[in-house]
């Protein structure tokens, strides 16, 4: 621990940087205004992150919190509940609206929470949206202390009991709004001002006082409007990092510094105009860059949804209804593997909910009747009838699959290739703008300062920082026109290093829905078509679906010590009777006529008979894998024995590699041995037997039969009348990086036309000013065009197939 001892004179505080009062608190020669400030200060210090000074000088100056009486509000359940996303099993999750956050240094703090409060499990920023979603451990720190917390380190949330039961969603951001009204106002006054140095009048701005005047209004434009980007030149020079800020700022700084030696030297007037205007066109691209972004991401959060199902009880029968469908009061059948949709209370059965895709927490809770369970559940063991208690917020489950807590990306080729650039742009941009200084020192002062200044401003590496967000971007929104829904921009990416594709083989190269169901064995009893049916009915597993539907008139059953074997099968105890329906060799079945059905029944320890499910193959799987297999290398792998090789060969080529008998942790080491040959490795399934090699998998796809089979392992999901255009999809996905190499090619070209106009003195900053955010807005409109453009193409050689 820190030495600590109390001094007597006012210094700033070393973490929020105001006055400290008599007797502060100071810290290894650091003076602390406050216990709080000094807190923070040996909080970050004892957990090695002390560098964040480096990052954010007095990190606490935006905020220094409130009274802590001030959130005793916090203390009451009933707001709590209201405010938290997920609060189960002392584990809790909530989304806070942190204004404070404007930087890199911003977000590495708060993804660092757990290292200041061993409450906090996790912490994701979401820049844009100024948000931070947080999983913390009630039993370790309440939800008024993590605001304290928050609020102490400088990010005190916002939080407003008049939005509890309705999130609002947030607009654009009004500082820079004022940022840009203010550099607009002053850039319009200045070049009025300047009307008489236009039309000649020698030493107007100095007879008139113009330029003193120009001078203090180009002042607040600087600390103010352009304050973002010189902090951040400055964190980034403190880490080492050259980010696109140094250079910005040192332009500003070269026009403004040299405006005033100019004014105040009395020997000229100074490039004032040019510097206001500088500014102002720089927050135009960046307000357009902002809006555009939310433009195209409101559509992906709020109206997106996933091609699930959930079974309805109407009138006599369920039914199945899109989740988005679903009404207060409505009874809801969830089953055996199955995501809960929405908050809502068991009426029938019992639940063991799986909370990992929530909180990262996969110990199962048991819920009994009565007892409420939480949208992103999942249920484990026998099916549970709940009733709705509120509407399916489909942007929620969004950010769940998005944020995943088991999601891993490994970096593209173009993204390298980004990084690489990115990398040296900016140092390479200083070196010419210095290099052209020096050079024309010696041809005309004046000039020199000029070129300087234009070769910084026009030097834009805007395609680095805006082609991948907008491109992937938009290509996500469209292809969830066509019903292919894709986690994030990272998924798209992933595509394109694609080597190898994994097939699961039942209900994805095979349908199921059409299948053909046969019963071998003795005659069977109502009570026994009973047991069957209700065990079957239990499990989404396409075989157990298929029986399910071969006794679609057999009443259902109440059971206990339901289970699920994957790839193996199913048991319960039916009215104190031991089921099971499942393999020959799971069963230990000796009777010879049964050991070619695909699922075998047990009742009482006896195998009574057997099903052979003949399942067609799913419409356009041929023109799909002979379509893949021309650029893919392909494999199938399936859980089922090997009764239907003959068809599968017939299916693939000799190259292509078969798989039967396979397990689920089967399928997983062999995703594996894959990549650790080098492979990057797509997975299709259904989801149900097959999650943990989804996960796996560089890219994870689930094919969705109109049931609740979403898992948070995909990283896509298809519906499955969109699949026969998947290939043709695939083209389009990797057509992404052609689109990203053209807006690289476009940035060469106009930095290299924009630096040879810009040396030879014949480009003023201020036309370099307005250069600069046209570039960034000639990216977007290229990268969303183009994108757009390709995925009419794909919708009409898509539309060609059907």
């Amino acid at each position: 621990m820190a030495n600590q001892k109390k001094i007597s004179a006012k210094v700033p505080c070393a973490h929020c940087g105001d006055p400290c009062p008599p007797n502060a608190v100071q810290i290894d020669d650091l003076s602390f205004c406050c216990q709080g400030c000094a807190t923070i200060y040996r909080i970050l210090k004892d957990n090695d992150l002390s560098q964040y000074y480096q990052l954010d000088e007095r990190p606490g100056i935006s905020q220094r919190g409130r009274q802590k009486a001030y959130y005793d509000y916090l203390d009451d359940e009933d707001i709590i509940d209201r405010l938290l996303d997920f609060r189960e099993g002392g584990i809790a999750v909530l989304s806070f609206d942190i204004p404070q956050i404007h930087c890199a240094s911003c977000i590495w703090l708060l993804e660092n929470l757990h290292r200041l409060d061993k409450g906090v499990l996790s912490s994701r920023v979401n820049f844009l949206k100024k948000s931070t979603t947080i999983r913390f451990d009630e039993n370790r720190i309440r939800l008024k202390e993590l605001v304290l917390l928050l609020a102490r380190i400088g990010y005190e949330p916002t939080l407003s009991l008049s939005s509890l039961d309705e999130r609002r969603v947030k607009g654009q951001d009004k500082k820079l709004l004022y940022k840009l009204g203010l550099a607009g106002f002053v850039f319009g006054n200045i070049m009025l001002l300047s009307f008489p140095e236009y039309l000649g009048f020698d030493k107007a701005a100095l007879h008139l006082y113009i330029g003193y005047i120009s001078l203090v209004l180009a002042t607040p434009v600087l600390l103010y409007s352009g304050i973002d980007y010189l902090k951040a030149a400055g964190r980034g020079l403190r880490t080492g990092y050259f980010s696109i800020d140094v250079p910005v700022a040192l332009g500003m700084f070269a026009l403004f510094g040299r405006s005033a030696y100019e004014i105040l030297s009395k020997t000229g007037e100074g490039y004032l105009d040019s510097f206001s205007g500088f500014i102002f066109f720089l927050l135009i691209g960046k307000w357009f860059q902002n809006y555009t972004f939310q433009a195209m991401s409101f559509e992906r959060d709020y109206k997106s949804y996933f091609p699930i199902s959930g079974l309805v009880w109407q009138g006599e029968r369920w039914l199945s209804r899109s989740i988005d469908a679903l009404q207060i009061g409505d009874q809801v059948l969830v089953k055996n593997q199955e995501i809960i949709p929405t908050d809502a209370l068991i009426i029938r059965g019992e639940g063991k909910i799986d909370y990992s895709f929530v909180s990262g927490e996969s110990r199962p809770i048991s819920k009994k009747i009565g007892e409420k369970v939480l949208a992103g559940g999942r249920q484990l063991g026998g099916s549970m009838e709940v009733q709705v208690l509120k509407k399916v917020d489909q942007s929620y489950l969004t950010k769940l699959w998005d944020e995943d807590v088991f999601q891993t990306v490994q970096p593209s080729g173009s993204s390298k290739l980004i990084d690489l650039i990115s990398q040296y742009f900016t140092i390479v941009i200083i070196g010419v703008a210095t290099a052209s200084f020096i050079g024309w020192l010696y041809i005309d002062k004046q000039m020199a300062y000029q070129v300087f200044t234009a070769v910084l401003i026009v030097a834009c590496p805007c395609a680095l920082a805006l082609a991948g967000p907008f491109i992937y971007g938009n290509m996500i929104r469209l292809s969830a026109r066509a019903d292919i829904y894709c986690r994030n921009t990272h998924t798209i990416e992933q595509i394109q290093d694609i080597t190898r594709v994994v097939f699961d083989k039942t209900g994805t190269i095979t349908d199921v829905t059409n299948a053909t169901v046969t019963y071998i064995g003795r005659v069977l009893t109502t009570i026994e078509k009973q047991y069957i049916k209700s065990l079957a009915f239990q499990s989404n597993h396409p075989l157990s679906r298929a029986i399910d539907q071969y006794f679609d008139d057999t009443e259902l059953l109440s059971m206990a010590d339901y289970r699920e074997w994957p790839g193996l099968g199913l048991s319960a105890r039916i009215r104190d009777i031991g089921v099971r329906l499942g393999s020959s060799a799971w069963l230990g079945c000796q009777d010879m006529a049964l050991k070619d059905c695909d699922v075998v029944i047990e009742i009482a320890g006896i195998c009574i008979g057997g099903f052979m499910v003949r399942d067609d193959l799913r419409r356009d799987i041929g023109r799909i894998i002979t379509n893949l297999a021309k650029r893919y290398k392909l494999s199938m792998i399936s859980g089922d024995d090997d009764n239907d090789r003959q068809r599968m060969q017939d299916l693939f080529s000799d190259s292509d590699v078969l798989f039967f008998n396979q397990s689920p942790q089967d399928k997983l080491d062999y995703i594996k041995s894959l990549q650790a040959d080098g492979q990057r490795v797509m997975m299709i399934g259904d989801g149900l037997n097959d999650a943990g090699a989804l996960r796996q998998a560089d890219v994870g796809v689930v094919l969705s039969d109109k049931t609740n089979n979403f898992t948070p392992a995909s990283d896509i999901i298809i519906d499955r009348a969109s699949f026969k255009h998947f290939y043709s999809w695939m083209d389009y996905a990797r057509s992404s990086v052609y689109i990203i190499y053209g807006a690289l090619i476009f940035a060469f070209a106009y930095n290299l036309i924009g630096l040879y106009f810009a040396i030879s003195g014949r480009l003023s900053p201020v036309v370099a000013a307005i250069l600069m955010p046209i570039s960034s807005i000639t990216v977007i409109v290229y990268g969303v065009s183009v994108s757009s453009l390709l995925y009419r193409v794909f919708n009409k050689s898509s539309s060609k197939t059907d």
